[in-house]
């Protein structure tokens, strides 16, 4: 399993491309912007784009969907109570005069179903809180990340954890509660080793955030 991160769109959201070293299939999880950027990266790893994941559909997370979608035929993929954003991507970062591309979603996925990539399958969590319907994605295998091998569970969470914060709740669909109920209950019982991958910011653990983080702590 190889994992790559690149910083993507107008706020610098993390884009994860997780693939099969094996049988080359990838996922990109939250293509902020910078489709051809990502196309380069993929095209230069020899990987096939099998899905296009978002954890919530908050326009600085899915301007890269509609470029990577024509390019490769893959299906964009996200909750149904998020879908409808999609579609207003564009206008909506028009609002903080800014730009993204509109996209419309083709599979629809939540809490409990498990994803195959290859030989990789992962897991669908709910992390709702920060949008009205945001996910997360439990991985665990010999994962290969930065060239070091290690074998731990890793979890994609979008914005609803950050090192050392949390999510914003104050958008509509936001819900302060709920969310740090889910982060608890979904993320916090993983193993302390569990790598979490955020959608801005640097990378932390279960374990960190468990000793550190002052909203969930």
């Amino acid at each position: 399993m190889i994992i790559k991160m690149m910083e993507t769109g107008p706020l610098m959201v993390n884009c994860y491309i997780v693939a099969d070293e094996h049988t080359k299939e990838a996922a990109v999880f939250d293509p902020g912007g910078n489709d051809s950027e990502i196309l380069k990266v993929l095209d230069g790893d020899g990987l096939k784009l099998k899905y296009i994941i978002n954890t919530h559909t908050h326009w600085d997370h899915v301007g890269g969907n509609r470029g990577l979608q024509e390019a490769t035929g893959a299906p964009i993929m996200t909750h149904w109570r998020e879908a409808p954003e999609l579609q207003s991507a564009s206008s909506r970062a028009g609002m903080f005069g800014s730009s993204a591309e509109s996209s419309e979603a083709t599979d629809f996925i939540k809490e409990g179903d498990v994803i195959e990539l290859g030989s990789i399958t992962f897991s669908v969590i709910d992390l709702r809180g920060h949008s009205p319907a945001g996910l997360g994605f439990v991985f665990e295998g010999d994962l290969e990340i930065n060239g070091k091998q290690e074998i731990r569970k890793l979890v994609i969470c979008g914005d609803a954890l950050f090192a050392g914060s949390i999510g914003r709740t104050d958008f509509p669909g936001g819900d302060m509660e709920l969310l740090v109920k889910n982060i608890r209950e979904k993320i916090l019982t993983l193993p302390d080793d569990t790598l979490i991958l955020p959608g801005h910011g640097p990378t932390t653990t279960v374990g960190q955030e468990k000793q550190s983080n002052p909203f969930v702590s």
